[in-house]
């Protein structure tokens, strides 16, 4: 790790806890964790104004959005958005097949989100906007950071702003700035893997008349696969998302992204009778780039999505990976920033450095399947199945952290263990209240989580601390201050004791009995077992909280 350090100036302009670099969905995602914990931050995004159309990142995966659950945006995101959304293929203008993905990704208890949701990315992250301005945030448009220097104390940011600057003084920076990040250029990070010259895409919002807007429609093609065309209907922007793979032509030269460019393409490739393509009005040309970091952390600088790795879009995994990365890092430089030890930040790159280069791996070998002759079942098995024909899986349920810094398993009373995504499952409380587990996890704390009718806590494990506050923008926060058990950690440490009468968190979690499972802030198992006393769950805690 290299540490650059320098002579601050005693008074900079301004100065906050954490400087996100980036407004895309990734920081804003960051934001909304670290502002709800009660973190300062200030966000910059160096374009003047917010995105209003286009359909970068339109594909949401089950994990993301139980991320967007805990974040309590989940619902706005699902009433903008279109789940599981029917797909029809054809081979020019005749109809070989559809596919209905809802029957293979129906909810269940511990899987509350199941299949793909369609948005726009500038629909979620109007979202999260909204999010973050409850929380007292706005972000600050046609704001470019320009330089940056750090030393054991913080980071220094050069901010530039209708051509004045401002030195502002901030604890740790993230760089949410995308695939050309400049905080990952200004810390030096390589950025290695390669850019697939040889392939283009044309990408474009625009209106069509006479296609079925209840379906995704895509044309296959024996050498270019679902490159041929993919058409989408985006619900919330009553329009269409077009995608096509084009060629050079004699000279070498691309076809540009013009009305005349798309009509040509769909009459050669889809000749489909009664179908009209209007002109764009959003368009780009796109290449797949395929590149990741060696490291996400320089001192106090940090890296999260596209900043840190870019994938091809095939699997719908870059801005899903990058809004995880997002909310494995917020409650750590949260809890860091309220005395837990250094170390804690470590993790960040040992948990989610392996992801990304597994999700690399996945997109690439689905990237290479969709266009070929087989792209049309490869993308329909894709959104009945959230998988590739290797068994990736796409919903990002399956990530998690076995083995690493942070998981401790006391014996073998759950089968779920340290490192895993802690499922949900409806439950209720010691009272017999209907509760459900995510709703109990929601929020910047670690749960203690019990289940049984007696509790698993050994005697004399009862400390009194003050409690963890509660998030007062959001009404589904199920903090007890009277809660007498909360012991010494940050960002806080809640209780959950909770009765199983149905049995969903038995089969869950795996449960041979009365449980204990310590579950972090950003939804991840960290200890489990029948039973723990004080000083047991001391120790553990002592990488998350300041001694004592």
């Amino acid at each position: 790790m290299r540490t650059v350090h320098s002579t601050r100036p005693a008074h900079p302009d301004r100065a906050t806890e954490v400087l996100v670099a980036g407004a895309g969905p990734v920081g804003l995602a960051l934001a909304v964790g670290l502002a709800r914990a009660g973190v300062a931050c200030r966000v910059v995004e160096r374009e003047p104004g917010f995105r209003d159309r286009g359909v970068r990142g339109k594909g949401i995966t089950p994990r993301t959005l139980e991320v967007f659950h805990d974040l309590g945006v989940a619902d706005a995101i699902l009433d903008r958005g279109t789940l599981n959304l029917k797909v029809r293929t054809y081979e020019g203008d005749r109809i070989v097949g559809e596919v209905d993905p809802a029957p293979t990704n129906r909810p269940t208890p511990d899987r509350p989100y199941n299949g793909m949701l369609l948005l726009a990315q500038h629909h979620t992250e109007a979202v999260l906007r909204e999010r973050l301005a409850g929380h007292g945030v706005t972000v600050e448009t046609g704001t470019e950071l320009v330089g940056h220097t750090q030393d054991a104390d913080g980071v220094l940011a050069t901010l530039r702003r209708d051509g004045r600057t401002e030195q502002l003084g901030a604890r740790f920076l993230v760089g949410c700035d995308g695939g050309r990040s400049t905080v990952r250029k200004l810390a030096g990070i390589p950025f290695l893997g390669e850019t697939w010259d040889e392939e283009r895409f044309l990408m474009a919002t625009l209106d069509v008349d006479g296609l079925d807007a209840d379906r995704m429609h895509l044309w296959n093609h024996p050498r270019l696969g679902v490159g041929a065309l993919v058409l989408v209907p985006m619900r919330e922007d009553d329009t269409w998302a077009a995608h096509v793979l084009v060629e050079p032509d004699g000279h070498g030269e691309l076809p540009a992204p013009t009305p005349e460019t798309f009509r040509r393409l769909f009459a050669e490739r889809a000749g489909l009778p009664g179908v009209r393509l209007h002109e764009p009005t959003w368009s780009t040309v796109w290449r797949p780039t395929v590149r990741m970091v060696e490291r996400y952390r320089d001192g106090r600088v940090f890296l999260a999505g596209d900043a840190a790795h870019c994938h091809s879009a095939a699997g719908g995994q870059g801005m899903n990976t990058g809004i995880q990365d997002a909310h494995n890092l917020s409650w750590k430089l949260a809890a860091v920033l309220r005395g837990a030890p250094e170390a804690l930040l470590d993790s960040y790159q040992a948990e989610r450095l392996p992801v990304a280069a597994a999700v690399l791996a996945a997109t690439s070998a689905q990237h290479r399947r969709l266009f070929s002759a087989d792209g049309a079942r490869a993308l329909t098995d894709q959104f009945r199945t959230m998988s590739n024909a290797a068994g990736a899986d796409f919903t990002g349920l399956s990530v998690g952290y076995r083995g690493g810094p942070l998981g401790r398993d006391l014996d073998d009373t759950t089968g779920i263990r340290a490192g895993d995504r802690a499922p949900d499952a409806p439950c209720t409380t010691a009272d017999g209240t209907p509760t459900r587990l995510f709703d109990l996890f929601r929020g910047p704390h670690l749960t203690l989580l019990t289940v049984g009718e007696h509790p698993a806590l050994a005697a004399g494990s009862t400390p009194s601390v003050p409690s963890v506050p509660s998030d007062p923008s959001d009404p589904s926060d199920p903090s007890d201050p009277s809660d007498p058990f909360d012991p010494p950690a940050l960002p806080g440490l809640r209780r959950a004791a909770v009765l199983d009468p149905d049995g969903h968190v038995a089969r869950a979690y795996g449960l041979r009995g009365d449980a204990v499972v310590l579950v972090r802030p950003d939804g991840y198992v960290s200890l489990t077992g029948a039973t723990v006393d004080r000083a047991t769950l001391a120790a553990h805690l002592a990488d998350y909280a300041p001694a004592g």
